[in-house]
């Protein structure tokens, strides 16, 4: 039986300590460990004014411990290969480590050490605030960084979380301190829930015993930030952005779609897949790019998190082509809505689905990071047994539905970033 049929058997799952949930897949024939787990902190947990504070924190994760500095951090996990990190996101604060079985108890020790025992030096937090500055400047200064902050505040409504970017503003970053750090740190960070999936040559009572050790008892009834209004703005929106220095010009247009857990997401999905990814970039992709040769690149992604999604096209052109090619996009988006994806698109686009969570459970850290965003969105191990059946059941007259409920005219907004044509 296929290894996604069969994860729910395989994985085993534990609750070491209130608000807090441990899961295991054990691996006799793969040398290695891999950790994949996350706090419900994150972006979307930011106390009001302190945006960025949460990428601050997340950074300085790594900058040393209580005990360790970060030289020394580095020297431990490189002299035996491993690696260990920490990231912001919009839903929680990420963490992922892997190594060879035999130095498991290193890595963890360590890890434990930079999640709840992080030195947060006044020297450190001023040395990271300046480097999340610059990254603020350099994101500013990108067309497509640029462009998706802009359309993130088009489709989301005022008070949605996901309006927020996760390097926060010049303005807030600048008047964060150490002492907003440990109040993020201290408030949020280590009362919020946790979930940590194992994966490979470690034992069950191992990985319970780090889980109830590093992270005690949490908020087991914490409720996931506010998610402000639930409907788009009420009229789609232009926004031209004037990039003279630039060479080239990004179009992106989008608008808000799913949370991961609504019905809705599997056939949106499957027609984001026909639109923007199969193939060389999808239907996008071959008629802006390959058939006209208007763009770069033209592509589509959906992204969807605990309190909903977006969906957005994008495509990076020379400055003279822009007007042609934000038609050609607005044009394959509507022959979406018009007329039914055929039959071998929507084969295909199921079948890449299918792919590649197989693809994915081929590696120890495939497998962790998998079984912990099925129980971190509330699907069940048993999802992907699920999925199939589902996907038996979608038509193309469904995904029909789905670009008519969410790709059409009056819900898309659009942002185009770069310098004026030159005549």
């Amino acid at each position: 039986m296929p290894l996604d049929m069969d994860l729910a058997r395989l994985v085993e799952e534990e609750q070491p300590s209130p608000g807090t949930r441990c899961l295991l897949y054990k691996a006799t024939n793969n040398p290695t460990v891999a950790i994949h787990g996350s706090i419900l902190a994150g972006t979307s947990s930011e106390p009001s004014g302190k945006s960025g504070i949460a990428e601050l924190t997340t950074r300085l994760f790594i900058r040393g411990t209580r005990r360790r500095r970060a030289g020394k951090i580095a020297d431990l996990l490189e002299s035996v290969g491993a690696t260990a990190s920490f990231r912001n996101s919009q839903d929680s604060i990420v963490f992922q480590a892997r190594m060879t079985s035999q130095w498991t108890k290193r890595v963890l020790e360590i890890v434990a050490d930079c999640l709840s025992r992080p030195a947060l030096a006044p020297k450190d937090v001023d040395r990271e605030r300046e480097g999340l500055l610059t990254d603020i400047r350099l994101r500013d200064d990108d067309t497509t960084r640029r462009g998706m902050r802009e359309l993130s505040a088009l489709m989301y409504p005022r008070g949605h979380p996901y309006r927020r970017d996760r390097f926060g503003t010049a303005e807030t970053v600048k008047g964060l301190d150490r002492r907003d750090v440990k109040e993020y740190f201290d408030g949020v960070v280590a009362r919020s829930p946790v979930i940590v999936a194992f994966a490979g040559q470690i034992k069950k009572d191992e990985a319970t015993r780090w889980t109830r050790q590093t992270f005690g008892e949490r908020e087991s009834n914490k409720k996931f930030g506010s998610k402000g209004s639930a409907d788009p703005p009420s009229t789609a929106s232009r926004r031209e952005i004037l990039m003279a220095h630039k060479t080239q010009s990004d179009i992106l247009i989008g608008g808000m779609a799913t949370s991961r857990t609504d019905p809705d997401y599997e056939a949106l999905n499957l027609l984001n897949a026909i639109l923007g990814e199969l193939g060389f970039m999808g239907r996008l992709g071959q008629r802006v790019r390959d058939k006209e040769g208007l763009a770069y690149s033209c592509s589509s992604f959906l992204s969807a998190g605990l309190a909903g999604g977006g969906w957005t096209a994008l495509a990076g052109v020379n400055p003279r082509n822009v007007v042609k090619a934000y038609e050609l996009m607005k044009e394959e988006i509507g022959r979406a809505r018009t007329d039914p994806v055929e039959e071998q698109e929507l084969a295909d686009a199921k079948q890449n689905q299918l792919g590649s969570a197989l693809m994915e459970l081929e590696s120890t850290e495939g497998v962790a990071r998998t079984s912990h965003n099925l129980t971190h969105f509330g699907l069940g191990l048993n999802y992907f047994a699920k999925r199939r059946q589902i996907f038996g059941k979608i038509t193309r007259e469904d995904l029909q539905k789905m670009a008519g409920k969410y790709l059409d005219d009056s819900r898309l907004s659009s942002v185009i970033v770069g310098p004026r044509a030159k005549n």
